[in-house]
């Protein structure tokens, strides 16, 4: 009898007793998950920061005329076995050009979630007797980019044992739209390992 009070506290601690509570963190502090099979908010964030301080100090975004270029966002694509949502990484890096005070990102043109629609559909109201033509968005007057931003990402798992390491790189390249020619270029690469349990 005193081993079956025992084991039902025990079965209550467990059941009731090991979870925590949701919280908010800070996705690049101690406590953001670290996982080998996916990449991690953490790892977002670090390359997007890495990418914009080499496309800054590279000086290719700058034109010798003064005016600011016009980036667009091109298509990153997935080479991995996950799914992994680029609009992550293509958000943040939009933002890193904007703040850059170089370049500005346009929207008329792009991959995804950097493209908007609605600059092509309001211009479709042009023969729409619903509307007031006279604010209607006119066309001829959307500026076409100069760059566009397109990359890749690549992953590489190996297995030793009890271990399992991810690898994983990013290759980003802003080309010249006008020649076709890359003029910056960037690889961010990461390694994750960690030691499967015996059971």
């Amino acid at each position: 009898m005193k081993y079956l009070g025992i084991l039902s506290a025990l079965c209550v601690m467990l059941a009731g007793g090991c979870g925590t509570a949701a919280h908010n963190i800070d996705p690049s502090g101690p406590e953001a998950l670290v996982t080998v099979s996916s990449v991690d908010p953490a790892e977002w964030s670090m390359v997007a920061s890495e990418a914009m301080k080499s496309l800054v100090e590279s000086g290719a975004l700058k034109r010798e005329d003064g005016r600011k270029s016009i980036v667009m966002i091109s298509r990153v694509r997935n080479y991995t076995l996950l799914h992994l949502d680029m609009a992550i990484l293509t958000g943040k890096l939009r933002q890193g050009i904007q703040m850059s005070g170089q370049a500005t990102v346009t929207s008329a043109i792009g991959y995804g979630a950097n493209l908007d629609e609605s600059i092509r559909a309001v211009r479709d109201l042009e023969n729409d007797d619903l509307f007031n033509q006279a604010t209607v968005q006119k066309r001829g007057t959307v500026i076409a980019p100069d760059l566009s931003l397109a990359g890749m990402v690549l992953q590489q798992q190996s297995v030793s044992g009890r271990k399992e390491e991810s690898y994983y790189m990013f290759h980003l390249t802003l080309t010249d739209l006008a020649t076709g020619i890359a003029i910056w270029e960037k690889n961010v690469d990461f390694a994750k390992q960690a030691e499967r349990p015996i059971l």
